[in-house]
């Protein structure tokens, strides 16, 4: 019962790890002020390997290609601003909790969505 939901929900969890994965790169270079070699093995790492989880997540039966971009897209700049905001201590405007805010209601609303018109 449990694995048939996951992998009814599996499409948005590849998205969302993918998008993690792109973040904890970004942010672990960020740390270290790494050079642009040691910059572009993490990356290039993590793009094999979050691409690989997108391209999954992409050709899913069922799966729209927008839904699924759109996640991992939301995913990835919501947790930018997350990291921003409560990792990095970044100032932020009211436009930023804003958009914030949009994305998560719009991710939400696209999950709800393509499971209600099953």
């Amino acid at each position: 019962m449990v694995l048939d939901f996951l992998k009814g929900q599996l499409w948005w969890i590849l998205q969302i790890t993918g998008s993690m994965g792109i973040l904890v790169a970004l942010a672990y270079c960020k740390i270290n002020g790494l050079s642009w070699n040691s910059y572009s093995v993490y990356m290039g790492v993590v793009a094999v390997t979050a691409g690989w989880m997108f391209m999954v997540s992409y050709s899913m039966p069922g799966t729209l290609f927008f839904n699924a971009w759109f996640v991992g897209t939301a995913a990835l700049a919501l947790l930018g601003f997350l990291a921003s905001k409560y990792y990095f201590k970044e100032a932020l405007l009211l436009p930023n909790y804003i958009g914030a805010i949009l994305i998560l209601l719009g991710s939400v609303l696209l999950i709800i969505g393509k499971e209600v018109a099953k």
